[in-house]
């Protein structure tokens, strides 16, 4: 099987924006829905989100899903409804 690879860099992505989120998706999210570009693999969703001070998304479900993070600047507390709760900050694991 072969496939084709396209790079997509950050500005020429489909873009979310609300007042607490400036977001750049490379698959089929929110309002752009692209039938060709749902997923790669496994891999569901890759965003690269700026999330403003104090927001972020409200309790939402994931269901068979892992969700890795990276914190650039700041710090991000994530609680899910399991009762797991953490603040994930630049250079922790």
């Amino acid at each position: 099987m072969t496939g084709t690879v396209v790079v997509m860099r950050s500005d020429g992505r489909p873009r979310t924006r609300l007042p607490w989120l400036d977001g750049r998706h490379c698959f089929s999210f929110g309002d752009h829905y692209d039938p060709a570009n749902t997923h790669h693999g496994l891999l569901l969703v890759s965003n690269d989100d700026v999330i403003a001070p104090g927001q972020g998304f409200g309790q939402h479900s994931h269901r068979d899903m892992e969700i890795v993070t990276w914190v650039l600047e700041g710090a991000l507390e994530h609680e899910d409804g399991m009762g797991n709760h953490g603040i994930i900050t630049p250079g922790i694991a």
